[in-house]
C-alpha cells in the first residue's frame, strides 16, 4: 500500500481532516506503511504534500483543507470540514473538472512554478479570477442580450 493510498484509507476512518505528519504518524503505528527513512514520518508526510501539490501521483485524490489550526489534508467529497479543536464549519472548496489542451495545462504548471500562489489548485483559482475579471464586460454584454431576447418573445 501507498502513503497515498493510507492516507485515503486514514481519513475515510477518520472522518474529519488531519495534519500530513499525522496521517504519517498513524500510517507508520498502524504498520499500513513501511520506511527506511532517517525520519520516516517526515518523509512520508513530504511525500503526501507533494502528491497533492504536484498533482502527480495524488491517486486517490487528496486535497489540501484550511482550517483554523493550519493546512490540512482531507477528501476531495467534503462539501465542509470539521475543525477538530471546535467542530465549527468551514465552508470547503467545489471540484472542477475540465479537459484543456496539453499546451493550456503546460502553460499552467508554469504559473504553479512561479509560485504564484501556494498550491496548484489555488493557482488555477487565482488564474480563473483575473480572467473572468478581464472578460466580465463580455460576460455581462452576453447575458443583458438573452435577457432582451426573453423580454421580445
Amino acid at each position: 500500500m501507498t502513503i497515498q493510498e493510507a492516507a485515503y484509507k486514514i481519513l475515510e476512518e477518520m472522518d474529519k481532516p488531519i495534519s500530513s505528519k499525522e496521517i504519517a504518524r498513524i500510517a507508520l503505528e498502524g504498520r499500513m506503511v513501511s520506511s527506511t527513512a532517517q525520519d520516516p514520518i517526515q518523509s512520508h508526510a513530504q511525500t503526501i504534500e507533494k502528491n497533492i501539490r504536484d498533482n502527480t501521483y495524488n491517486n486517490p485524490k487528496l486535497v489540501f483543507l484550511n482550517s483554523p489550526q493550519g493546512r490540512l489534508i482531507g477528501l476531495p467529497a467534503w462539501d465542509s470540514i470539521r475543525s477538530p479543536a471546535t467542530d465549527n464549519k468551514i465552508p470547503n472548496l467545489s471540484e472542477l473538472r475540465v479537459h484543456v489542451s496539453t499546451e493550456l495545462l503546460e502553460k499552467i504548471k508554469l504559473a504553479d512554478q512561479a509560485k504564484l500562489k501556494n498550491s496548484f489548485d489555488e493557482t488555477v483559482s487565482f488564474i480563473l479570477t483575473k480572467g473572468l475579471s478581464i472578460l466580465f464586460p463580455e460576460i455581462k454584454k452576453g447575458l443583458m442580450e438573452q435577457l432582451d431576447s426573453l423580454n421580445s418573445l
